[in-house]
């Protein structure tokens, strides 16, 4: 099915491994930026004096820590028709746009938040090996997407044996980029 038969989780979990976590900040920033002195004032107390208000922008804050836009970027050359490439930058100028309001309404220049030493420990010694999951796993999407149908006169008994490896090796990616994001969405 097209877009309707999208669920939750499974739309939540894809943004996770892309390490685009759109489905957690898209329209935060728009809703965070949008007003008038007054409001950014609000906002600014609202942030210093209501502790659900300040966990909710530390966990958006989190979240944006986390995206990477060389990763994101991959798997749109790899994965996204050039005609579409533009929804890609513009989703990634949301994000800048996020980035900004939430620094905006908890005054740091951090956008990490209060983590943010663990989270730069941890990242430097995992991110090398969970990037390169990310890369292989874009890759063989684009192969897997160029491959026969199963139900294809075109796949042959050869070619569904590495078709079934290469699906192997993309649920391992999937698996190895949730354990190393210490996240799946």
């Amino acid at each position: 099915g097209g877009v309707e038969s999208l669920r939750a989780i499974p739309w939540t979990f894809a943004w996770a491994q892309t390490r685009m976590h759109l489905s957690a900040w898209l329209g935060v920033g728009a809703g965070l930026s949008s007003g008038t002195e007054e409001d950014k004032r609000v906002l600014r107390e609202m942030y210093e004096e209501w502790p659900w208000f300040r966990e909710i922008i530390s966990l958006i804050s989190m979240l944006v820590s986390k995206t990477d836009f060389s990763i994101t970027k991959n798997y749109d050359e790899l994965l996204v028709d050039p005609s579409l490439m533009s929804l890609g930058d513009e989703v990634r100028n949301k994000l800048v746009e996020t980035r900004q309001a939430v620094i905006d309404v908890s005054g740091t220049q951090d956008i990490g938040g209060p983590h943010i030493q663990l989270m730069r420990a941890s990242s430097t010694i995992r991110n090398p090996y969970v990037d390169s999951i990310n890369v292989v796993q874009a890759e063989l999407l684009r192969v897997l997407r160029s491959m026969p149908e199963d139900d294809s006169p075109d796949l042959t008994p050869e070619l569904q044996k590495v078709k079934n490896t290469r699906i192997d090796a993309l649920l391992l990616s999937i698996k190895g980029i949730a354990q190393g994001m210490k996240n799946s969405g």
